[in-house]
C-alpha cells in the first residue's frame, strides 16, 4: 500500500466519538497505513495527507463546531483527496434510531459532503453514561437514553472499506504511465 499518511480527525464531546475514531485509526494501521489521529480542533491543514476521515458527535442534528469548521474551512483541500465523513449518534432503541446507518447527515454536512465529493457519510450509534455531564445530557439521561449503541465491528468494517478503497486507488495510480516514469 501507498505509505502516504491518512488523517483521522474527530470532534467528541464525551470521548465516544474519539473512541470510534481510534478504532478507525487502529484498523487502518492494522493493514499497514500510516495514520495521524487527532482532534479536529488541532487540524490546521489537510494538504500533507493522502486521505482524510473526519467525524463528529451529533447533537440536536448538528455536528460539533471543531469538525464542522474543518469541513467548511478546508473544502478545496478536502475535495482534492479522498475524504470520508462519519457521525456518532443517535441514542436509544426507537424505530428512528435502532439502525443508525439510516440516519442522514445533518443538512449542512450533507451539502458540504456533496461539494467536496466525499466518498461516503456513515452514521454510527452513540453512547451516554449515567454520569455524563451537561444539561442536554441530563435531559437525555432522565429520558432513559443511557447506553452504548456503538457497533465497533461495523466501525471496523467501515475502516476496512476505506483501506480497500485506498489500496485500489494506489493500484490504479501505479498502473498509469505517469506513475511509472
Amino acid at each position: 500500500m501507498d505509505s502516504g499518511c491518512v488523517l483521522v480527525a474527530y470532534a467528541s464531546a464525551h470521548h465516544s466519538t474519539e473512541e470510534i475514531a481510534t478504532t478507525i485509526a487502529d484498523t487502518l494501521r492494522g493493514v499497514g497505513l500510516e495514520v495521524d489521529l487527532r482532534p479536529a480542533d488541532e487540524v490546521r491543514d489537510v494538504k500533507p495527507y493522502r486521505a482524510v476521515v473526519l467525524g463528529s458527535a451529533v447533537y440536536m442534528l448538528r455536528w460539533l463546531k471543531p469538525a464542522l469548521d474543518v469541513l467548511r474551512r478546508r473544502q478545496a483541500d478536502l475535495a482534492a483527496r479522498p475524504t470520508w465523513l462519519f457521525g456518532s449518534g443517535p441514542l436509544g432503541e426507537t424505530p428512528e434510531t435502532a439502525d443508525p446507518s439510516i440516519v442522514p447527515p445533518p443538512r449542512d454536512v450533507a451539502e458540504l459532503a456533496r461539494r467536496i465529493g466525499a466518498r461516503a457519510y456513515t452514521n454510527f450509534g452513540g453512547r451516554l453514561t449515567a454520569d455524563t455531564p451537561g444539561a442536554i445530557e441530563a435531559l437525555m439521561i432522565r429520558a432513559g437514553l443511557v447506553g452504548d449503541w456503538r457497533d465497533l465491528e461495523r466501525v471496523r468494517a467501515y475502516a476496512a472499506g476505506i483501506a480497500a478503497d485506498l489500496a485500489d486507488t494506489a493500484a490504479d495510480l501505479a498502473a498509469t504511465p505517469a506513475a511509472a516514469g
